[in-house]
């Protein structure tokens, strides 16, 4: 024997598959955790759609698998989501009080999103409230939330003295990209717009109908294109169903431009996938997102974004980065002319929006820091 610290074991819960904005935030999340432990870790993936697919549930087997592992981390991502009135927590951690107690493993609930976007009722709002107590009176169990409005959500929820217990972690995508810098702008132009293809009805429930928002970008980048000579858009889907938003926003747009200027981007959901996806939000001048990591990554990277703001969980981002003034609401018929002026804007004030950027980053390494350096003194004392 060497006598080398063998690793810790991970057993890690979480979306892993066909969203590559997860694997982003997993990316850089598990960079960070690696940076601010010091320790070798050995992850597993454990795929939370399982549970939802009805595959697996949080059962006794599930408790004892986790109890095989050194730890758990269950995140980040919006699992803390309260429309989930039939839960035994409220939120899509489906696990009743008992097992929640023969749940020995040291448990770290990551970078949760606490989503109130949906709504929630009296019952998942008392349940939340029982498993937040529970959680945060265990020893062997840690919790933070997401800096996209969730410790607002808490307050709303739990009161203002619960939350207060309750620590914010920056979302990983914000820290996947290791220190590189976003290309020197040139004479061309570029521009990713990720548009989102799930949850329509949730998105589009004001004036405007999903094609009415369509065909309202439509003209606008028809706008921006014909004002622009040396502007290139590139379209970039983050899950399948983007791709199927995407194919109806394509035949609304000019002939000419589809063929020279405008392209749609690599979806590969993967691992694999990963080093293509975030090198293309690198190259890009200005990103215009309505996902949550359409903003997340490209932010991070010091890449200039507006939030294409049609979910609340944008919006938040967006208040807690004091960036608010960077949202675009698509929500009601004739954001398109905000949308123009604000691309022109941007693309000629792109040194200082960069500079922006960079300092936004930099406070979110300081918050994440403090955040980590509690989850390593916490799980110091577990394994002590």
């Amino acid at each position: 024997m060497n006598g080398e610290t063998p690793p810790l074991r991970i057993l890690h819960l979480a979306s892993f598959a066909g969203n590559i904005g997860d694997l982003a935030n997993h990316a850089g999340a598990r960079r960070m955790i690696r940076n601010r432990l010091g320790l070798t870790l050995e992850f597993t993936d454990l795929e939370i759609r399982e549970f939802y697919w009805k595959q697996r549930s949080f059962d006794d087997d599930f408790v004892e698998y986790a109890n095989s592992f050194d730890l758990l981390i269950i995140g980040g991502g919006n699992y803390f989501e309260l429309w989930v009135d039939n839960s035994a927590t409220g939120t899509s951690i489906d696990i009743t009080p008992e097992r929640l107690d023969r749940l020995t493993v040291p448990t770290a609930f990551f970078a949760l999103g606490v989503d109130t976007g949906q709504g929630y009722t009296a019952q998942s709002a008392q349940r939340f409230s029982d498993f937040m107590a529970t959680v945060l009176a265990r020893r062997n169990m840690f919790v933070c939330v997401r800096n996209d409005g969730s410790h607002l959500a808490l307050r709303e929820v739990l009161g203002a003295e619960t939350a207060s217990h309750v620590p914010i972690m920056p979302d990983g995508g914000f820290f996947v990209d290791n220190g590189s810098t976003p290309r020197d702008r040139t004479e061309s132009g570029r521009i990713g717009i990720n548009i989102a293809g799930d949850m329509l009805e949730r998105r589009f429930n004001r004036s405007l109908s999903a094609e009415g928002f369509l065909q309202e970008l439509a003209d606008a980048l028809r706008e921006l294109l014909d004002t622009q000579p040396n502007l290139d858009v590139e379209l970039i889907p983050h899950i399948w169903r983007d791709t199927a938003l995407i194919a109806q926003l394509l035949p609304m747009l000019p002939d000419p431009y589809l063929r020279r200027r405008i392209a749609v981007g690599r979806l590969e959901p993967s691992e694999t996938g990963l080093p293509s996806f975030l090198q293309s939000y690198r190259n890009f001048d200005l990103v215009l997102g309505m996902r949550f990591h359409a903003n997340v990554c490209p932010i991070g990277m010091g890449v200039p974004a507006r939030g294409l703001l049609n979910y609340p969980q944008v919006q938040r981002l967006y208040e807690e980065l004091d960036l608010q003034d960077r949202l675009i609401d698509v929500r009601n018929a004739g954001f398109g002319k905000h949308l123009v002026e604000s691309v022109i804007a941007d693309l000629a004030d792109l040194p200082n929006l960069r500079r922006a950027c960079a300092e936004r980053a930099s406070r979110l390494h300081v918050q994440a820091e403090a955040t980590l350096t509690s989850l390593d003194v916490w799980l110091k004392n577990i394994l002590d």
